[in-house]
């Protein structure tokens, strides 16, 4: 009988410690995977996205602590279910959710808490770009400006990204975009003192192009690909 009891005492706490440390070694798509299968509960009740995806991560450890208004509006400027667990599974993957996230989460303004988590995505993102690792600076950036729509700080680094991929159609829309927003009617950039060259802490380079550089040679080379294209 005691040897039983003992048994299920093992079971129970090899159960709570599988629990608690399979999660620091998930990957992002084991992740993700988690964070469906959770979502799927929640949507087949009949409760819309947003509301689905609210009670995921209220009831996830390290997100389930955040202030409701924060995850709130973390959600809605996200939009989709995609960009949302793609968030999740970088900020768990980087421990970003344990420290930096709860501090940022607790500003008493949700606008400057989206900026700042905005501004950690887009310099993280220009980092790997500058590693030449475009894929997941790709990934980065446009989380960043699904953060931060409309703002150069965020159009211009994915553009120089696409730029880099030879996806230059791409890069002219965000190029047009972002150059056309970097100066407000009085010749100072909205909301940002600067936008960063892709490759130069500061903005300042000489080996690096500038992103009006980049627009040139994309617009000529979007331009030769439609003409080759029959």
């Amino acid at each position: 009988m005691d040897g039983g009891l003992i048994l299920i005492g093992i079971l129970v706490f090899a159960v709570m410690l599988y629990q608690r440390v399979l999660p620091k070694f998930q990957g992002p798509k084991a992740v993700v995977r988690a964070l469906l299968r959770r979502y799927y509960v929640f949507e087949r009740t009949g409760l819309p996205e947003r509301e689905s995806l609210f009670r995921v991560l209220a009831s996830r450890g390290g997100w389930r602590s955040l202030p409701q208004p924060f995850l709130v509006e973390l959600i809605a400027r996200l939009k989709t279910k995609e960009n949302v667990f793609r968030f999740v599974s970088l900020a768990e993957g980087y421990r970003y959710h344990r420290k930096e996230l709860p501090a940022i989460a607790g500003r008493p303004d949700v606008n400057d808490a989206m900026n700042d988590i905005g501004g950690w995505l887009s310099d993280f993102g220009m980092r790997m770009q500058n590693e030449n690792r475009l894929k997941e600076a790709e990934f980065v950036q446009g989380l960043a400006l699904a953060l931060l729509p409309d703002r150069p700080s965020t159009m211009l680094p994915l553009a120089a990204t696409y730029y880099k991929m030879e996806r230059y159609a791409d890069a002219v829309a965000l190029f047009k975009k972002g150059l056309a927003g970097k100066e407000n009617p009085d010749g100072a950039l909205p909301m940002e003192q600067s936008v960063p060259l892709a490759g130069a802490p500061g903005g300042v380079s000489t080996s690096t192009p500038t992103y009006e550089e980049m627009y040139a040679k994309c617009l000529k080379a979007a331009r030769s690909q439609r003409e080759a294209t029959p």
